[in-house]
Parts: structure tokens; sequence; C-alpha cells
């Protein structure tokens, strides 16, 4: 373990985080920040572009096969894709993949082939995941995203399906999972009622920000840093009102997550925690 990782693994959590905070000085555009005219807001602003964009790509692929060679390792899955992975010790990221695999081998329990729908799955970072936690079971992987990241997506992984459309909606999946994307649709309730009718069995929806006690709200993620020169919009949204969606979706509940992720967004009526939710189909059995 290096100086540096030793640091970060005992350093406060709310530290890092005021760290990073003042580190991006004032000269730097803000990367995370609430915005009152919700997603009206892209109409006046051409900079939010979305995922889309040719640098995301371009960034992806640059730092696929370290991903690759540490996903595939004996390390621990301490790893952010989004990160510059120069360690495999990221608390945050183990945290995050430790919890697909809860969710992945509950649904994958007695069976030899599991059906998987990852909305907005990009390249295919999650089927890699998949197959390294369960490398006993064949996974059969559903990937919906934006056009230039299933185009390279399907070209990793050829015997695979990646969609730029809903026609992924048209079967039923043992798993569907919605990691950090559900928030980016500015019609969320419809988008969980459609993935909660893609699942016979399971849906897990990751890294959701969330607040407890104010309404949901709309920020804006300016990912200049990561390399992805593109900025997005999406829902903050209130814990309460996610699960009453879900219930009224056909959905139970069965486990929540928290990962430790909490970025401070500038002037947002409440600071947010990201988390996940484990629900389980009530019409399953009923297929």
């Amino acid at each position: 373990m290096t100086t540096k990782e030793l640091i970060r693994m005992l350093t406060p959590p709310l530290f890092i985080r005021l760290a990073k905070f003042l580190r991006a000085g004032s000269n730097c555009p803000i990367e995370w920040e609430y915005v009152p005219e919700g997603f009206a807001y892209s109409q006046t602003h051409p900079e939010v572009k979305g995922w889309n964009v040719s640098d995301v790509l371009a960034t992806y692929k640059e730092k696929w096969p370290r991903f690759v060679s540490m996903v595939q390792g004996t390390e621990p899955l301490g790893v952010t894709h989004e990160s510059e992975l120069t360690t495999s010790m990221d608390i945050i990221g183990h945290n995050t993949i430790m919890s697909f695999a809860y969710a992945l081998t509950l649904a994958a329990r007695h069976k030899d082939r599991l059906f998987v729908l990852d909305w907005g799955g990009g390249i295919g970072h999650y089927y890699l995941l998949a197959k390294a936690l369960l490398p006993g079971v064949e996974i059969e992987y559903h990937c919906k995203d934006v056009p230039i990241l299933c185009e390279h997506g399907a070209q990793l992984f050829p015997q695979q399906y990646f969609y730029t459309d809903m026609s992924c909606f048209k079967r039923r999946f043992d798993l569907v999972l919605a990691s950090c994307s559900l928030h980016y649709t500015e019609d969320w309730r419809t988008l969980l009622q459609r993935l909660a009718g893609a699942t016979g069995d399971y849906l897990y929806v990751a890294n959701l920000p969330t607040v407890q006690q104010c309404s949901s709200f709309v920020f804006i993620q300016r990912s200049y840093r990561y390399g992805y020169n593109t900025e997005y919009l999406a829902w903050c949204l209130n814990r309460m009102e996610f699960l009453d969606a879900a219930e009224r979706s056909g959905l139970d509940l069965l486990r929540e997550f928290v990962y430790g992720h909490q970025p401070l967004i500038k002037s947002a009526p409440e600071q947010n925690v990201y988390r996940g939710f484990l629900f389980r189909s009530r019409q399953q059995g009923k297929q």
C-alpha cells in the first residue's frame, strides 16, 4: 500500500470532499451546482451536451485496458472506472461493486444463465464486472445507452446486445440494473415504471443521488476534470418520493445501500447522499 492510499484510508470522507472542493479553485468551473430552472436550463446552455459526446468515448477507450486488468486480476475491486484508475483500494468503488455483487448473486441464485439489462451501461463496464464476480454463471448482457457508446460496446462484446432505442423493453430480464443513470432522465417516473416492467425478478437502482427533507431538485455536473468535455443535468431525488414511485410501479424494496459518495452541490437546498435500492418485482412468479 502506498503512502497516498494509506492517507486516503485514514482520512474522514468529509475532509476529502472539502479538500477536493477547495482545491478546484475559483478559476475552475464548479463541478456540481444546483439549477433552479430545472431541465429547462439546457435550452439556453448549449454546453449541456449530455453523454453522446466523442470525448466521453475517447476517455473510456483510453482507460479501458487498465480497467480490464484491474477487474480480471486478484486485487480488491476498489475500482471506479470514472477515476484515473491509479488504485484498487477506493472505498467508494469497493462499496459500489460489492453492492452490485449482492444484487447479481441474488438474481443468479439457482441459475446457470442470467439475463441482465444494464440501463445506461456505457461500453459494458458492468458486463466485465459481472463475469468477474460470477465466473460460473453465463451472463447474457443487454445494454441500453447513447449511440456513440453502444457502437463501441458492440465492438468490444459482439456476442452481447446493445440498444440505442427502447426495443430492450420487448422482453424481461432476471436483473435490471440502472447504475448512476436513472436520474439523468427528466421523466424519471415513467422510466422507473418501464424498468420495473422489464424485470421478472429484480431491479437494482444504484448510485442515485438522494435527499431526505427537501423536495427533489435538479443539479448540473460539469465533468471536464474527467476528460468528458461535457455537462449534464440530473435529478437529486427525495428518497421517499422515489420509494413511493417504486411502490406504485409494482416493486418491493429488499435492501438499501450507501456507498460513501456525497459530492457537494453548490447552493443546493439540501446536500445529497448517493444510495442504492434493490427491488423485487411483485410480478415474480406470475409470468
